[in-house]
């Protein structure tokens, strides 16, 4: 079972990291038809290149596994930003099932994160979100 554990976690991960890089790239590589995507979906354009940022954050956050309650922000970030991309693109009539992939293996990778590579033993901000104080 922690075989299996590990390779859903490890398939599922590649998946939502894969997601993430193409989407930051895209956002900087063909930022003036990402631009007009977010514009068709009624979101503002400026959001841009802060939201690929924001991506790059979270696949070092993600691969680096240091800190607990950063690593649970970037998990959450990452699930508001896919339910708003699938909410997007079925409004405007697009294709979603990235965003449907994304949402499925989100909650595989963050679940089985873990169990599979340990909890991270350090926090972020410190005392402010340790559960044990």
């Amino acid at each position: 079972m922690a075989r299996l554990n590990t390779i859903a976690y490890w398939i599922s991960t590649g998946i939502l990291l894969f997601l993430l890089a193409w989407a930051a790239g895209s956002y900087h590589l063909i930022h003036d038809t990402q631009a007009a995507f977010f514009e068709a979906f009624g979101y503002p354009t400026y959001l841009v290149y802060p939201l690929a940022y924001l991506k790059i954050a979270t696949i070092l956050i993600i691969v680096s596994h240091r800190y607990n309650d950063l690593r649970d922000m970037a998990y959450a970030a990452y699930f508001l930003n896919m339910i708003l991309a699938l909410v997007g693109h079925i409004i405007y009539g697009d294709f979603f099932g990235h965003a449907v992939v994304g949402l499925l293996c989100l909650p595989v990778s963050y679940l089985l994160g873990n169990k599979v590579r340990g909890r991270p033993p350090r926090n972020f901000f410190g005392r402010w979100t340790d559960p044990s104080e």
